[in-house]
């Protein structure tokens, strides 16, 4: 699993900021969330 890091946290579902892991939007291809981490300017992080 990865998660979009950004300013210290990360990134939920509704498009906001938090530093809890386990509310975090979550995508299982590395691929894909660096496209999209690429877009808003945050970082890929793998998690759990």
């Amino acid at each position: 699993m990865y998660a979009i890091k950004i300013f210290h946290g990360y990134l939920t579902a509704e498009g906001k900021r938090t530093r809890d892991k386990t509310i975090a939007l979550t995508y299982t291809c590395r691929e894909d969330a660096e496209r999209f981490a690429n877009k808003i300017g945050g970082r890929v992080k793998k998690i759990g």
